[in-house]
């Protein structure tokens, strides 16, 4: 679960919705209060708060458990489909996911994070298709966060919460692979300015994730030198912030969809080389970080692909 600076969410959401301070205030607080929970001066209630998120036809609670519901089994089954998942292991992750919608209750974000996730899995199943991806996905932010598309060609900065954020980063990443890049470049900067105004105590590892998508996105309309700049601006944050995980992820599933795409004849045989080389600098970050984890995900899916071990230079 995230952490909010909940004046920063206030403001924020207040300036897109074009509300002022005393229309979003009236018959909920003082001017005078209003302006410090903005600030950062007076604890807002609970109760005041959600008043005022209401009023902006905001419903944050529905983004905040995630599979949170009785039985902790679904929290179980979430962290080992997720594992799959990181691991490329789907079939697993189906087994996980089946799971994980017999135990799911009622709860609408549990649900919603089944469709999400459940979505990308039948697309990396090869069950639906790119295009089907992103109908399913776009109809779930309609949902969710259904006045997003009007903040894509805006300046107008809007504080979507953790759960929005998963989602859009999604629905950018299936536009990406339905060949629509450049919608896929305005979500990702759309999210950029929203995690940059800092009301988000995560934001950073966001920030990592969502660059390397774009850098990914910029490749495929030919803007190499940008997507260059936004891979150093990664690796630059990354080290700064000690994210060396978020690193080793990045060249690693960069690999996997350059691999993905030469078996798929969307990329040439001799391309191949330069997977094999990001993969093994993938683990070779992880070997320097000891992060053991990584390092058998790495070697084993190595080792599964190219018939090899990964070699390790002292």
């Amino acid at each position: 679960m995230a952490n909010y600076r909940v004046g920063d969410i206030i403001r924020l959401t207040r300036l897109a919705s074009g509300f002022t301070q005393e229309q979003l205030c009236e018959n909920i607080c003082s001017i005078e209060t209003m302006s410090r929970i903005e600030n950062g001066k007076h604890k807002v209630k609970r109760e005041t708060y959600r008043r005022l998120m209401e009023k902006m036809n905001r419903f944050p609670e529905k983004n905040y458990a995630i599979c949170v519901d009785k039985d902790m089994e679904i929290m179980e089954e979430r962290v080992r489909f997720e594992g799959a998942m990181a691991k490329h292991d789907f079939e697993k992750a189906d087994c996980y996911m089946k799971l994980l919608k017999e135990k799911a209750g009622n709860s609408a974000p549990t649900m919603q994070y089944i469709r999400r996730e459940s979505a990308f899995l039948d697309f990396y199943q090869k069950r639906i298709t790119a295009e089907q991806l992103v109908k399913i996905l776009k109809e779930l932010a309609g949902e969710i966060v259904p006045d997003y598309e009007k903040f894509l060609d805006s300046d107008v900065v809007f504080p979507f919460m953790e759960q929005e954020i998963i989602l859009l980063k999604r629905l950018a990443i299936a536009y990406g692979r339905a060949g629509e890049n450049e919608l896929a470049i305005k979500i990702s900067k759309m999210l950029l300015r929203s995690l940059r105004m800092g009301y988000m105590a995560e934001w950073r590892k966001h920030e990592i994730s969502i660059l390397g998508d774009m850098s990914f996105f910029y490749q495929r309309i030919g803007e190499y030198k940008i997507a260059a700049e936004i891979t150093k601006t990664v690796f630059i944050i990354a080290k700064k912030y000690d994210e060396g995980t978020i690193i080793e992820e990045m060249l690693f599933n960069s690999a996997w969809d350059i691999l993905k795409e030469i078996r798929t004849g969307e990329r040439q045989e001799e391309e191949l080389a330069d997977c094999k080389k990001m993969m093994r600098k993938a683990y070779y970050i992880a070997l320097a970080r000891n992060d053991k984890t990584n390092l058998k995900i790495f070697s084993d899916y190595y080792r599964e692909q190219f018939g090899e071990e990964i070699e390790i230079k002292l």
